[in-house]
């Protein structure tokens, strides 16, 4: 094996470089505009670091996005199994193969009662491990069908997964389809919810310390069977939707529409956990109380706007309190809560007791996007590699990579971080290019796709393979391009005052009529392979 290597690239090592990139080129990203020429270049950095991390593990025989940094580089893990599955969501777009590889990884983990480890040791070893978390099966199921509506990948869903351990598939094994509709039985069912009609928690959702390094033993033996979490309903109320729309895109209707009446539950029993201000973080039982009832936690609050949770009345209020609370004190990304919790084992403004995390400000920058275009193109500055190094030019890391979360202003050293490895945590990368196709206003449906952009510039382009959206003074224009053939409807989502501007529209270089709704366009059209759906509304 290493001698091979070796001969291989012994050979012409002088435009090795050259040729390795010329490969890497076509894939990558572009995110531009003229008023911030550096984003053009921390999109393509960020791009390459996230491909960089992409790593072949020879049980599974997939290719897998670890979260790198100390989870990879200290503890030796591959976990947890949300968060390559996270890492991933830019190549839908860009490079579809390898979220085919990572999804299959990760169905290749379940085991017989539909569980999925939290991690992956030594050579395809659920690691030991005292962490029990309730979300992994609605970040499979998001990503799933992220990349099916995306791409419109039916095939995938009929590939056969061999039963952990066995890696090579027989005739009768489970199709993703099946897996994933495991993965839902098992979230709704063996998980299950509480008292309050959310989905329990378990020893800890996305937070592992929120119930597992929180609490004693005794707490959490009591925790365990009753606890239910706010963050999960939140954000089972979109993903119980999105998969519904995926399995009407493949004709599932029956348990599309058992999944809607899951997303319906979790929405209603999270409007009852409104606190004045903002939404409840957790509840740990009659002794214990709720958490996020003396404190803003930022977790919940994205996915509440992302799944459609938050009364019209409640949205500018819910706002108000994510600004004031978690973005303004900080000047590179919100906080994880507004002040530190004593009961937390964490220092102050550190780790999950207030510190500042791409994972979750991934998610708020697309809420904002739903409701404050201003706000979220701010929010996705604060959180660049730029912008810390911006304000704090005397820390090596945060400027090439960084760390899974940086310590905020609530604690002793701002901006820096604790034991975890500075850099190499894919999370930093994979965030900021997943956000940026939110800031489009990107959502696919079981026809096509919307955008309804809300950076507030004049001119900026994004284009990857799989689709593009530009917007110059002369209009707006783009292309769709998923993998398989068809005939596809487009929205755009305009504000009155550029849609009452506009009077062209070609769709395919044919001009067709432009009609609009209340600022909404919408037109149909083909694609087919290396013919993508190209479409520009503009001035004549």
């Amino acid at each position: 094996m290493v001698e091979s290597l070796i001969t291989k690239y012994a050979a012409d090592p002088a435009t090795l470089w050259p040729r390795s990139s010329a490969q890497w080129k076509p894939d990558a990203p572009l995110f531009s505009t003229r008023a911030h020429p550096w984003i053009e270049r921390e999109a393509l950095w960020s791009s390459y670091y996230l491909r960089s991390g992409l790593t072949y593990d020879n049980f599974f025989r997939e290719h897998i996005l670890s979260q790198g940094a100390g989870y990879q580089y200290q503890a030796g893990l591959q976990g947890a199994a949300r968060d390559p599955l996270q890492h991933v969501l830019p190549f839908v777009y860009t490079d579809p193969q390898i979220a085919r590889q990572v999804l299959r990884y990760t169905l290749k983990e379940i085991q017989p009662d539909g569980s999925i480890p939290y991690a992956i040791v030594g050579h395809g070893v659920p690691m030991p491990c005292v962490y029990r978390p309730s979300d992994l099966q609605l970040w499979v199921l998001w990503v799933a069908s992220e990349y099916v509506l995306a791409t419109r990948d039916q095939d995938f869903l009929h590939e056969r997964i061999p039963i952990y351990p066995r890696q090579d598939s027989l005739p009768d094994d489970p199709t993703v389809l099946d897996l994933l509709a495991r993965s839902f039985e098992h979230v709704t069912t063996a998980i299950g919810v509480g008292e309050h009609g959310l989905l329990k928690i378990f020893n800890g959702d996305w937070n592992d310390s929120i119930v597992y390094t929180h609490l004693t033993p005794e707490q959490r033996e009591q925790v365990f069977p009753i606890g239910e979490s706010v963050l999960n309903a939140a954000m089972a109320t979109y993903v119980f939707d999105y998969y519904a729309s995926m399995l009407d895109f493949v004709e599932h209707r029956e348990l599309a529409e058992k999944s809607r009446v899951k997303a319906k539950e979790q929405r209603d029993a999270l409007q009852a956990q409104w606190y004045g201000r903002w939404y409840r973080r957790a509840w740990l039982g009659k002794e214990l109380g709720w958490v996020g009832e003396q404190q803003f936690w930022l977790s919940p609050q994205p996915w509440a706007l992302i799944g459609n949770c938050v009364p019209a009345d409640k949205i500018e209020t819910l706002v108000g309190s994510i600004n004031e609370l978690a973005r303004k004190p900080s000047r590179i990304g919100a906080l994880l809560q507004s002040q530190p919790d004593p009961t937390m084992k964490d220092e102050p403004g550190t780790g999950t007791n207030g510190g500042i995390f791409a994972a979750i400000n991934g998610t708020l920058i697309w809420a904002l996007s739903l409701v404050n275009g201003d706000m979220a193109w701010d929010e996705w500055q604060k959180n660049t590699l730029s912008r810390h190094a911006e304000t704090y030019p005397n820390m090596w890391f945060g400027i090439w990579s960084g760390p899974d979360c940086y310590h905020s202003i609530l604690s002793k050293w701002p901006g820096g971080t604790g034991v975890d490895f500075p850099v190499l945590n894919m999370h930093s990368h994979a965030w900021q290019l997943y956000s940026a196709v939110k800031l489009l206003g990107t959502e696919f449906h079981l026809g096509g796709v919307r955008f309804k952009p809300c950076i507030p510039l004049g001119e900026y382009e994004f284009n990857t393979p799989l689709l593009g959206f530009k917007k110059t003074p002369e209009g707006y224009s783009g292309w769709y391009s998923p993998t398989q053939p068809g005939s596809w409807r487009i929205e755009v989502a305009l504000p009155d005052v550029e849609t009452a501007r506009l009077n062209h529209l070609s769709v395919n270089g044919m001009r067709q009529a432009l009609h609009h709704d209340q600022g909404r366009i919408a037109f149909s059209g083909n694609s087919a392979a290396g013919a993508p759906l190209r479409w520009l509304i503009g001035l004549s």
